[in-house]
């Protein structure tokens, strides 16, 4: 069979001659005489593969002349190549970039401002298990028995080699240390997980403007104190905030092609592991994703670093860790796993909008009682309220992804998708392992951050979807306005309300501090942890007693207050 074909400017052809293939380019147009077709696929994708071909006299002719011509004109296409690059700079600094970055920016300088106004040297909590591990570290003389401690050395659950590792290097370089500066480095993690998200967010689009206007929710959702419990405090920062920021990077790198960026992802999976336990999510969604590119050699260097980070976990493991209750196992809550719970934790960012709700209930609604603890009778309470609302926004946002999924936007983004696949994969592994607390512990604000970025993806997700390409001005679309107005509002608020919760707890951090280093009467028990709950009066104890082995040792000086 003889077929005629014009092919139009600019399409590349892939030629079979029997023995080898041709990379061709067509630059006017070619007729090509196709003698045999066997296979045809879109003129888009690669030309015509699985042909055999020979180009006519007539286009050999006409190919050598735009040949003779590209020399003439090259000079010429040289120059206007650089006014469209002058012209496309020019754009890059466009008024509407400068108004959208600006509003990029200024809840960062908000979030920043506001912790670092805020920041103590003293430790908090299981910040005292850092003071506890450094203690037995300047007790220790041999390099080995140190490496031995550092891998043994277990948090509850987990075994933080991130936190203990860093605080050990401050250590070892300052010769104390100091909890402000380990804050810091802990709280820098959602910038660096900001600049993870914008490389994933709307890849494709070359308007920068539109793509600063549609990533302002972004900046005011991540950048706010919903998840106070988090921010400055050492352990907490270094666990949960750095343990994202290394595993969507990891994921980031897996789904790129070079190799660098697969030794890069390897290097990002370890610190996740090595920054907390739900890390070990990354290779689900890896496998996931090399499997599918056959790349079989690269999952199994997945598999190996994770079978490194299992034994590093096992040695010396103590499996019969006190969670939630004494002598229970570190994995009993298993058998408690309820459905709600993950839910709950998947749209715990809902906290977000019930609390300012409850706020104007309380405010404008006369005679209303909200009691906030749930007090017995109370018809609604602030708990109650809260719980709510997070389990409807996380009913939404899965079933929001459920339909993005079937719509095929994982295909379009993967880096988004694969980004709320280990975040499902943790609420799932965060349930299993408290669900029997109960489910008011999914709102903790401590978790808030994991709720916060699947609202954020599924943002990222249907501006993507419905908004990149639009033809009309972001200003005149609904979704878009209403959704950043909201995103700003419901920031302030937080801001406002999460800023006081804060303040309270250094105020308490503080007061701890100052009964410990000016007690009431000689030989007084009292600090570094205050409470009158008789359950909390063992690691009260533990901990005036980690605190004045550290004081002993020079591991800690806290600040006179």
């Amino acid at each position: 069979m003889r077929v005629y074909a014009r092919l139009c400017s600019g399409l590349g052809i892939c030629v079979y001659t029997g023995s080898r293939l041709e990379n061709m380019q067509a630059d006017g147009g070619w007729n090509v005489l196709i003698e045999k077709q066997r296979t045809a696929l879109p003129f888009g994708a690669c030309g015509i593969i699985g042909l055999e071909c020979k180009i006519s006299p007539r286009a050999e002719f006409r190919h050598q002349q735009q040949e003779n011509d590209a020399g003439r004109l090259a000079g010429r296409a040289g120059a206007e190549s650089q006014v469209v690059r002058s012209v496309g700079y020019r754009g890059f600094f466009s008024a509407r970039a400068a108004i959208s970055g600006l509003f990029v920016a200024l809840p960062t300088v908000l979030f920043y401002g506001t912790l670092f106004r805020h920041l103590v040297n003293l430790p908090f909590m299981d910040d005292y298990d850092i003071l506890q591990f450094l203690n037995q570290i300047a007790q220790v003389r041999s390099a080995a028995a140190k490496l031995s401690l550092f891998l043994a050395w277990q948090h509850n659950v987990y075994k933080l080699f991130f936190v203990d590792g860093l605080s050990w290097a401050q250590f070892a370089v300052l010769g104390h240390v100091n909890f402000a500066q380990l804050c810091v480095l802990g709280d820098s993690a959602v910038l660096v997980l900001a600049f993870i998200l914008w490389s994933m967010f709307l890849p494709g689009q070359r308007d920068l403007a539109r793509r600063l206007a549609l990533f302002v929710p972004v900046s005011w959702l991540l950048f706010q104190i919903v998840y106070w419990e988090t921010l400055n405090w050492t352990l907490g920062a270094l666990q949960n905030l750095w343990v994202i920021v290394f595993s969507l990077g990891a994921i980031r790198c897996l789904l790129l092609a070079q190799r660098k960026a697969y030794s890069g992802a390897l290097l990002l999976y370890a610190l996740a592991i090595a920054a907390s336990g739900n890390g070990f999510f990354v290779l689900p969604v890896g496998l996931l994703t090399l499997a599918k590119r056959r790349q079989y050699t690269r999952a199994g260097g997945l598999l190996a670093l994770t079978a490194l980070g299992v034994a590093a976990y096992a040695y010396h493991y103590d499996f019969i860790s006190l969670q939630e209750q004494p002598g229970g196992s570190a994995f009993s809550g298993l058998r408690h796993w309820r459905p709600d719970y993950p839910i709950a934790f998947v749209g715990n960012a809902g906290i977000l909008a019930s609390h300012p709700a409850i706020v104007a209930l309380r405010r404008f609604v006369p005679g209303i009682s909200i009691p906030p603890d749930g007090s017995a009778g109370a018809l609604i309470s602030e708990p109650a309220i809260n719980l709510a609302t997070c389990l409807a926004l996380g009913t939404f946002l899965l079933a929001l992804f459920g339909w993005l999924m079937w719509r095929g936007y994982p295909r379009r983004n993967p880096w988004v998708s694969s980004s709320v696949l280990f975040l499902l994969l943790t609420a799932a592994g965060v349930a299993g392992l408290r669900s029997g607390i109960g489910v008011w512990q999914s709102l903790s604000p401590r978790y808030a951050i994991y709720g916060t970025l699947l609202l954020i993806l599924a943002w990222m997700a249907v501006a993507e979807e419905f908004l990149e390409h639009r033809s009309e001005g972001l200003l005149g679309n609904g979704l878009c306005t209403a959704t950043t107005v909201a995103a700003i509002v419901l920031a302030l608020c937080t801001d406002v309300a999460d800023t006081t919760a804060l303040v309270r707890r250094n105020s308490e951090i503080v007061l701890g501090m100052q009964a410990f280093e000016h007690p009431a009467t000689p030989g007084s028990t009292e600090g570094p942890m205050l409470g009158d709950d008789p359950g909390d009066a063992d690691f009260h104890a533990q901990a005036r007693e980690t605190l004045t082995d550290s004081i002993r040792l020079g591991v800690y000086e806290p600040p006179r207050l």
